[in-house]
């Protein structure tokens, strides 16, 4: 009789396990945080120099059941020179003729000078060089899953 006993407990204990597990997995997936970062990233001026690759989750803290503070590290691979933009905004400057592209073109100037700042700070690149960054993002969960909600 005491195996029968035991055969029912660990029947009774089975789904109590697996609801810790759907608990476990219940935040962000890995193409959220991915697609997250991405999108923080398109704020960075090293966007107009360069794109993001290899996003992987290192931590994370939940700071209630819809928001989570994940930690993050990618890998920033450049694909074309200070410089290279430089002549960009040159040209989108000499071409504005709205005072919506006179706008956008102040913008570029402006994001400019910040990657040659940081250029000048972090150390020169070239084309195809990598750099590990590791930053952090807020998450909230939404009706269609988790969406970034910007820097903690």
């Amino acid at each position: 009789m005491g195996q029968l006993t035991r055969f029912f407990a660990v029947i009774m204990f089975l789904p109590l396990l697996a609801a810790c597990e759907d608990e476990q997995v219940s935040g962000p997936t890995a193409d959220e945080i991915t697609t997250a970062v991405i999108e923080r990233f398109r704020d960075d001026p090293y966007a107009k120099v360069g794109h993001v690759e290899n996003v992987t989750k290192t931590n994370s803290i939940s700071e209630d059941d819809d928001e989570v503070l994940v930690m993050v590290r990618y890998e920033l691979v450049f694909d074309r020179t200070v410089a290279d933009f430089a002549d960009d905004v040159t040209e989108k400057g000499k071409a504005a003729g709205t005072m919506d592209d006179v706008g956008s073109t102040v913008r570029d100037a402006l994001d400019l000078v910040k990657t040659k700042m940081l250029t000048l700070k972090e150390g020169e690149y070239e084309v195809g060089d990598r750099r590990v960054v590791e930053d952090e993002i807020r998450l909230l969960k939404s009706e269609k899953g988790w969406i970034y909600r910007g820097r903690p």
